[in-house]
């Protein structure tokens, strides 16, 4: 969860992952990342681990990754694909 080396292309690129995430969790029918994270995500991860990535604050692994992806129903190659 470290961010000593990113770039600052690398951080506007988490801000961006962050910014799909709340648009595919609001696509899905929840109101809110804060709705989808009660009663979808709780059991799954924490809701500052929820925060963090959708603020930019952290470079989730692969495996938070595989978990929304999970969670949304989707591949996680959805949450990823930011049209670079």
């Amino acid at each position: 969860m470290r961010r000593t080396n990113l770039t600052a292309t690398d951080r506007e690129w988490l801000q961006r992952l962050g910014k799909n995430l709340d648009d595919l969790i609001k696509k899905k029918g929840y109101k809110s990342p804060y709705d989808f994270w009660v009663n979808k995500a709780g059991d799954h991860l924490s809701r500052s681990a929820l925060n963090y990535v959708l603020t930019g604050k952290t470079d989730p692994k692969a495996t938070t990754l595989r978990i929304l992806a999970r969670l949304l129903d989707v591949k996680p190659s959805k949450i990823v694909d930011l049209d670079d």
